[in-house]
Formats: C-alpha cells, sequence, structure tokens
C-alpha cells in the first residue's frame, strides 16, 4: 500500500510540475555581441503586437540568419488519460509563424509574428547565427528566453492568475509583474470592475499598492497610516465632489473597503493588520483637508478630467 501510495504522490507531484512556466529561464542572454533583445528577457507585460528583436554590435552572415528564429507558446498542457485514471500532461507548445528578416545596416534581426500573440507565455530561440567576420569564435551562442503577453482590459495589463498554494503561502504572495500589486488582488480588482469607469479600477489597483504597507511594516502603523488610507481619501473625493466637475466620475461605492476585504484573505495576513491596528488605537487623527483629498491619488488623475 505504501508502495502503491508513492506512486500516485509521485505522478501528482509531476503534474503539478509540469503545468509550472519559469518565465526567467534564459541562455546566452547576456553575451557581448548583444546590445539590446525585444521583449525584454522575463518580461511581464509584452505587447500581443510586438516584433521580437535582438540588435548585434556586429555584423553577422545573412545566410546564417535565415530561419534562425523559433517562436514557442508554452501556455496550455494536453490532458491525456494515463495509469490509475490520473490525466498525465504533455505539452502542446505552439509554434508561432511569421517572417524573419536580417537589417545588415543595423544589425538587426527580427522575428514578424504573422498575427498579434495570444495571451500567455512564450519562448523565444535564437540559433545557428555566426558573425561575418571569420575565424575562431565567430559562431554565436544560442540565445533563448521567455516572456509574458498579459490580457488586456480597459487599458489593464493582468498578470497570470497566480497558483493558489504558492500566492498564499507568504504574506506578500505572488507579484509577477514586480508593480507592487499582489496578483491575485490585481486580476480581481480589473475584472470585478470592467463593466464600470475606469477611475474603480484604479482606485482600487491604489488600494492594493497602500494595504502591502500594511504587511511589511505593521511596527510603523502610525507613520504608514495617511499612506495606507490614501486610497480611502481618493474615494472619498470621487464619492462626494466629482459631481462638481464630471457626474461620469461620481464614485458610489467604498472601493477600498472591497479591496481590505480580498486582500486580507489568510490569517496571517489578518492577524498582522490587527498588529498594525491596534497600534493605532488610543489615539486621534484628522482627517484631510478636502481641498487636497484629490492628492492622495496615487495615479493620473488628468486624464479622466480632461
Amino acid at each position: 500500500m505504501k508502495k502503491f501510495t508513492g506512486v500516485l504522490l509521485f505522478l501528482l507531484a509531476g503534474l503539478l510540475f509540469a503545468e509550472t512556466i519559469d518565465v526567467t529561464k534564459s541562455e546566452g542572454t547576456d553575451q557581448s555581441i548583444i546590445d539590446s533583445l525585444t521583449p525584454a528577457p522575463a518580461s511581464p507585460e509584452a505587447d500581443a503586437n510586438t516584433t521580437i528583436e535582438a540588435v548585434f554590435n556586429e555584423a553577422l552572415n545573412p545566410m546564417s540568419t535565415m530561419h534562425s528564429v523559433t517562436l514557442k507558446r508554452l501556455t496550455g498542457k494536453k490532458k491525456r488519460w494515463g495509469m490509475f485514471g490520473f490525466g498525465i500532461s504533455r505539452s502542446k507548445n505552439k509554434t508561432v509563424k511569421g517572417s524573419v528578416i536580417y537589417d545588415r545596416n543595423e544589425n538587426i534581426l527580427r522575428f514578424i509574428p504573422n498575427q498579434p500573440l495570444e495571451v500567455g507565455f512564450y519562448e523565444v530561440v535564437f540559433r545557428h547565427l555566426m558573425k561575418m567576420s571569420p575565424g575562431m569564435g565567430m559562431r554565436v551562442k544560442p540565445i533563448v528566453y521567455r516572456f509574458y503577453v498579459p490580457e488586456v482590459i480597459n487599458g489593464f495589463k493582468l498578470p497570470p492568475e497566480p497558483d493558489e498554494d504558492k500566492n498564499n503561502k507568504t504574506l506578500l504572495g505572488v507579484d509577477f509583474n514586480r508593480n507592487g500589486i499582489r496578483d491575485d488582488v490585481e486580476r480581481w480588482a480589473i475584472v470585478h470592475y470592467k463593466d464600470k469607469h475606469p477611475i474603480y479600477t484604479d482606485i482600487a489597483l491604489q488600494a492594493g499598492r497602500d494595504f502591502k504597507l500594511v504587511l511589511e511594516r505593521p511596527k510603523d502603523a502610525k507613520e504608514i497610516r495617511e499612506k495606507v488610507n490614501s486610497a480611502q481619501t481618493c474615494t472619498s473625493y470621487y464619492r462626494y465632489y466629482a459631481k462638481l466637475f464630471n457626474e461620469k466620475l461620481l464614485v458610489n461605492e467604498r472601493i477600498d473597503d472591497k479591496v481590505f476585504n480580498h486582500y486580507f484573505n489568510t490569517d496571517d495576513r489578518k492577524k498582522i493588520y490587527w498588529e498594525y491596528d491596534t497600534r493605532l488605537s488610543g489615539d486621534s487623527y484628522p482627517l484631510p483637508d478636502i481641498d487636497k483629498e484629490k492628492s492622495y491619488c496615487d495615479f493620473d488623475t488628468h486624464k479622466y478630467e480632461e
């Protein structure tokens, strides 16, 4: 029975591993002949209409550039049924069709996809490249790296859905695109408010950035309180005063409260918040001046008022 259980655990572990995509995996990207790569290695927000470019500081043999670039979409797994009824994942990496063009004047090698890239993880490979100058070291080592093309809703770019266990294993969770907002909170804010005015999303994302301070510095509660509450102050401005200049910007709910409930979603995160809140008790704090409330919004408010 123990042996059978071990086999099952092994299969399950294999399934989990098969679903993991490491966007930071790369090879040969730091060669001295390379000036720049586009998208950048491990880019979390590559554009769907991007052109893959490698800029070199030495001329390449044009013959070596033919069929030298391959782009594959890594996202997506195809399940096949195996022993004991468990699905065994097999990669269904999809090669992206496109054109390879080498600009001899600028030493730029481009791969232009035939159509916009789908949402997902990609791996680009440059192989068989040769320098124009003959001799030892004329071969360019393979260049391999990955990037991510996000889903875009109302101009906001969504990070990929994080693994729940990994995301909740630490206080700060997963921030794939490194923008200071936990990925599950960012995805929730963008999707939840997709049918409302974009200012709802902007305020919700600000709250996600602000609440991070609580988990990072709960002992500095009095120092960070104003920043932690800045999304609330921003919300207040658009709840009560936006109607004076634009009814469309009138916010009719406490956005920060909704983000709060989603942000502090584990016992450990709630515990840190209560530590922060306890350190604020016993003191009184003035409310921000009404005419300064908008200044607490950390996003570009002018884009909504032009």
